[in-house]
């Protein structure tokens, strides 16, 4: 009996993902064993590193609006252009977002020279902070899945159609040359978690700290993260991926840990993703 290629890679992913929420959920309530057992305290311990970011919010601001100063139109020029011209006017908007994100980032990084130790912490503590962003990340899929489920839910209650991000669909997509989804995979797991996680948390993140207190901080960084993505339907679910990235992030004094649970949540979305039909 032949059994198709489609139907193999959709078992695997659905395997693959499934396992990571069991294993994510185990992780769950070993915390919460944890904490009832009074072994680990509740509460979010800042790193003392974090508080002292050479960063400041005016020039974060700055940074981001002028990332988006080129990035907005190019968005809204797609909306209103052709199929293949709003492919081709979206790619070089998320690429330019990437670069741009890039240079933000290391131009801060070159200016800002003596703090660049504490963006990844000490060298032997690399290999735990990164440990650590596993875990945290397997922690965080389960509670981020359900409220993803809940909310497709209740669009589909009222009748909404929820669609996946662009990106998501082009992944799908018959007549994007091979080549581009590759590169759109190897960019949301690679690169975009990098990226993203030095502009958002390490730089963001740590100029907030400074002025505000965490609870703050992480929500302020975590809309501007889920805001970026420019999906509706995932604000709330971006909005608490980012608030748990923050709470690594502070947890460690580690960048290398939110970038950790980043890459292991775009992973697992897109084998959740490639599970589905189509």
């Amino acid at each position: 009996m032949v059994i198709e290629t489609g139907f193999m890679t959709r078992l695997l992913c659905i395997a693959l993902s499934g396992g990571a929420l069991l294993f994510g959920l185990s992780v769950d309530l070993a915390l919460l064993m944890l904490v009832q057992t009074r072994r680990l305290k509740p509460g979010m311990p800042v790193h003392p590193g974090l508080v002292r970011g050479p960063f400041g919010v005016v020039a974060v601001q700055l940074a981001l609006a002028a990332t988006l100063f080129f990035v907005l139109p190019t968005l809204f020029s797609a909306a209103q252009a052709e199929p293949v011209q709003a492919r081709a006017l979206l790619t070089g908007s998320l690429l330019y977002a990437l670069l741009g994100g890039c240079v933000v980032a290391a131009s801060l990084l070159y200016a800002r020279a003596p703090f660049v130790p504490t963006f990844i912490g000490p060298r032997h503590a690399a290999w735990q902070a990164s440990l650590k962003g596993l875990v945290f990340g397997l922690a965080a899929l389960p509670p981020v899945a359900v409220l993803s489920q809940g909310i497709s839910v209740a669009l589909n209650a009222f009748g909404l159609e929820q669609q996946p991000q662009v990106v998501f669909q082009w992944l799908k997509d018959d007549s994007v040359p091979c080549g581009m989804r590759l590169g759109l995979i190897a960019a949301a797991v690679c690169i975009a978690p990098i990226v993203e996680e030095f502009v958002f948390r390490g730089i963001l993140f740590r100029a907030l700290l400074r002025h505000r207190r965490f609870p703050y901080a992480a929500l302020l960084s975590g809309a501007y993260f889920a805001l970026v993505h420019l999906h509706a339907p995932s604000f709330l679910p971006l909005l608490a991926l980012g608030v748990t990235f923050s709470a690594g992030y502070a947890a460690t004094g580690s960048i290398l840990t939110p970038i950790v649970m980043h890459t292991l949540f775009n992973g697992v979305s897109l084998l959740v993703y490639f599970s589905g039909p189509g």
